[in-house]
């Protein structure tokens, strides 16, 4: 279990004990000898002030795990909420909002307060931009500006497909060239991807990040201190890699929220995002069943819940055949079935979001589509030409460094596969979004990620006491992206390593997109310390509900836990961004 202890009191055995390391926990004798090569003290890292009890730093660390004998690093951008309880501070925590692709460091400025008053004060909230991604450097870069970039998704519309409910023959034909059209735009930025980024699109894999934090941990609390960590949707992937791949003395507090699948992320890429939509098709029909129930608070509860379903349906099958002007805004636009698809898609990740979804579908149902083009067109920032572009593609080059790579190239998915994936989603999981992300099967058009430097190639299985603290898996009961199922299997690979929260009629994607004080004590007491929960697998009740004004008088209410946490947890809730 504590491998250091092996390595340096047994250095005659160092060799077999590191062997056995790595097949069992997937680390290898490369982190110890980047250890030794390539060290940082705390002193070294230059922090900045860079706002109201905030730090900044650039931190660099090895380009290449793998190979101790190249010199290139990647340098970290890193922004931390500092501890307020200076006192009785515990360490460090390091946050990832998901993506990939999601910016640490404005994780951080945007809820590090929130989270560190979940935390009593007692950690310092670390925010860090990962490869390829924001501010650290060498990134993702594909264009010349911010606004090459936004131009390129204006002309892709984002890789959205435009797509009825109903399949058809014709829906087919047609689907086929929008899948054409597709690979040839995820073609052409690839190439450009990897002209401007070169060979360092090859270590951009998940792996690398894990032992970044690794890294960063060192040279920010010391080589003794054991990482803390709380990820969120493709961060729960990042935080299975961790434990994994780093040794178990490494380990100290881990929590995953919104937990994906690491088997089906790390393999063949076609199909990987159709079992993400399980659940959404359950959200949608809460979302109508409780807009009826709350009455006036809804603007569609003169309808039944089947009708408004009904209505979206119809609605998105006729701008699928019939696309509609819309004049009234700045640059006159065309409203179709992607457009509503995305608007119903965004507004599943959160409750909050619900009354204004209901607004708009009335607006949509009467032909009035201005609220519609609003929310969901792509956005031209007038000023994007001076600025650097935003690494908004890094996701597929890291997502495609972490699946698996196809033998040969005539085993490649054809255009016409890649359509039979896309309506097997559909008809299985939703016929509404079960597109999204689709974009991923073309990871074999990506270019320069191969060969892969930095792709995890282990298992994510842990026999039964390897942690010396067991993970929380948190989940919604019906989460649109990231659903139970995926919390559940994780939780069963894991075994008494990791103990599931299961939020009971929680909708959203992520525990955090509604409030639960139930949740909020337990990620508290587990944080400052040390519980964990006797169950397995823990049901939480919420607090919050759909359509109805959440009384914060509940939050002095409640005997539960602490009351600064429960006011620090719901802040953090109404301001979260899934």
């Amino acid at each position: 279990m504590h491998s250091c202890a092996c390595w340096w009191r047994y250095a005659f055995r160092s060799l077999a004990c590191l062997s056995i390391l790595c097949l069992v926990h997937g680390w290898s004798e490369w982190s110890v000898t980047w250890t030794r090569l390539f060290s940082l003290r705390q002193s070294d890292v230059n922090w900045k002030a860079c706002g109201d009890n905030f730090q900044c730093a650039n931190i660099a660390v090895p380009l290449d795990y793998h190979n101790a004998s190249d010199p290139r690093v990647v340098t970290i951008a890193v922004t931390r909420y500092l501890a307020t309880n200076t006192t009785h501070r515990k360490g460090s925590v390091f946050i990832n909002p998901g993506g990939p692709g999601g910016s640490g460091t404005s994780l951080a400025y945007r809820f590090g307060p929130r989270m560190a008053g979940v935390l009593q004060g007692l950690y310092d909230i670390v925010g860090f931009d990962p490869r390829a991604i924001n501010l650290t450097r060498p990134y993702a870069s594909c264009f010349e500006s911010k606004l090459d970039e936004e131009i390129f998704a204006l002309e892709v519309d984002s890789f959205h497909l435009n797509l009825p409910v109903n399949v058809t023959e014709s829906v087919i034909v047609d689907l086929e060239a929008q899948v054409a059209r597709a690979a040839a735009a995820v073609g052409a930025l690839s190439n450009r991807c990897a002209q401007r980024t070169g060979d360092y699109m090859a270590y951009f894999g998940t792996e690398f990040v894990a032992r970044d934090i690794d890294e960063l941990s060192k040279i920010i609390e010391g080589e003794k201190e054991r990482v803390n960590y709380w990820g969120f949707s493709y961060g729960t992937i990042l935080g299975q890699y961790l434990i994994k791949i780093l040794p178990p003395s490494r380990l100290g507090k881990i929590m995953i929220d919104g937990v994906a699948d690491p088997d089906v992320w790390a393999g063949y890429p076609l199909r990987s995002y159709q079992g993400q939509y399980d659940d959404f098709d359950n959200v949608l029909f809460s979302f109508a069943d409780s807009c009826v129930k709350s009455g006036d608070a809804c603007a569609l509860s003169s309808l039944s819940p089947r009708d408004i379903v009904l209505r979206i349906d119809e609605t998105i099958e006729s701008l699928y055949y019939k696309p509609q002007p819309v004049t009234d805004l700045a640059v006159p636009a065309v409203a179709t079935a992607a457009n509503l698809r995305k608007l119903i898609f965004d507004a599943m990740l959160k409750i909050q979001t619900w009354s204004d979804l209901a607004v708009e579908l009335r607006e949509v149902f009467i032909d009035n589509y201005t609220g519609l083009m609003h929310k969901t067109m792509v956005k031209i920032d007038p000023a994007g030409g001076s600025k650097p572009d935003y690494s908004s593609y890094s996701g597929n080059a890291i997502r495609c460094t972490d699946a698996k790579p196809y033998p040969s190239a005539e085993e490649f998915p054809t255009n016409y596969e890649i359509v039979q994936s896309i309506l097997e989603s559909m008809k299985t999981y939703s016929s509404r979004i079960g597109d999204q992300f689709s974009s991923w099967s073309f990871c074999h058009l990506w270019k320069g990620i191969d060969p892969r430097r930095s792709r995890y190639t282990g298992t994510f299985e842990l026999e039964d006491g390897v942690l010396d603290t067991p993970i929380l898996v948190l989940s919604n009961t019906y989460d649109p992206v990231t659903p139970l199922a995926n919390a559940i299997s994780t939780k069963a690979r894991l075994g008494s390593n990791a103990r599931l929260i299961q939020q009971v009629n929680g909708w959203g994607h992520c525990t955090i997109a509604q409030k639960s004080f139930c949740t909020a004590d337990i990620v508290s007491r587990y944080m400052l310390d040390g519980e964990v929960p006797s169950a397995n697998h823990t049901l939480c009740d919420v607090v919050e509900r759909p359509f109805e004004r959440f009384e914060k008088t509940l939050v002095v209410e409640r005997e539960l836990g602490d009351a600064s946490v429960r006011m620090a947890w719901t802040r953090l809730s109404d301001e979260w961004v899934s």
